[in-house]
């Protein structure tokens, strides 16, 4: 394992969980010992996901927030959102107030790749307003191309039998994203897709660098001046099938 996969690795865990179960995770908190590098970025890191800890915990939550929250427009989620569990209100406004804290100090924590995969495996499994409908990748492709986005991107051949269903124009530090929403039968599959000069160090090839985030498998690959990123509801094995 290297400094950068150890980083990728490490952006997931926190303190106090059962992530050290993962033989990952345990080989990447070894490496700290070994690289001191690599200790000094990850104390940083900590320090970061502290301070939103903090911020989070110190939020008063309005009376009336739960009422609030309802009366907004929902977010459009498909059928195949991830299942997740069933927070009590009140921890739920302290999350939804401390968002912008959390997503703002995030941004800060990376512009590499392994801060931007970890940051769209959240994106999928935290909510998303998933902003275009479309039953194809050539009407995706168009109504991005009206909303001056992405539009020009690959769609891997195992791709071209999965439902369509949407996608959304996301942003990343500046710089556009496009997300195709898929399902294959009750599985979701979501594909990123930004232009390289996105990175400092944008991937050099063609060939999938398959990662494990959080639970997630992911996929990250170059073409044609774009960075590629897939990820899906379920595992290695699944992600694979897809992938160019």
């Amino acid at each position: 394992m290297n400094r950068e996969q150890a980083k990728e690795i490490l952006l997931s865990y926190r303190p106090g969980r059962d992530d050290t179960v993962d033989p990952q995770i345990v080989e990447a908190l070894q490496l700290l010992d070994q690289d001191t590098e690599l200790a000094g970025w990850f104390a940083e890191h900590q320090r970061a996901d502290e301070v939103i800890r903090a911020r989070v915990r110190e939020t008063p939550v309005p009376a009336d927030l739960k009422e609030r929250i309802l009366a907004e427009q929902k977010i459009v989620r498909p059928e195949f959102a991830w299942r997740k569990p069933v927070f009590i209100a009140a921890a739920a406004a302290v999350i939804v107030l401390g968002l912008v804290s959390l997503w703002t100090l995030r941004a800060g924590a990376g512009n590499g790749l392994s801060a931007y995969r970890a940051e769209m495996v959240r994106v999928v499994e935290n909510g998303y307003s998933m902003s275009v409908k479309a039953n194809n990748f050539d009407q995706l492709r168009q109504i991005l191309t009206e909303k001056q986005w992405p539009s020009d991107f690959i769609v891997p051949d195992h791709l071209r039998d999965v439902t369509v269903v949407g996608g959304s124009a996301l942003e990343w530090k500046g710089h556009k994203v496009a997300l195709a929403c898929m399902k294959d039968h009750s599985r979701g599959l979501w594909l990123f897709v930004v232009e390289n000069t996105a990175f400092p160090h944008a991937p050099d090839s063609e060939t999938p660098s398959v990662q494990m985030v959080n639970s997630s498998p992911t996929a990250i690959w170059s073409q044609s001046g774009n960075t590629y990123l897939l990820t899906a509801q379920g595992d290695e094995a699944f992600l694979k099938k897809y992938l160019p």
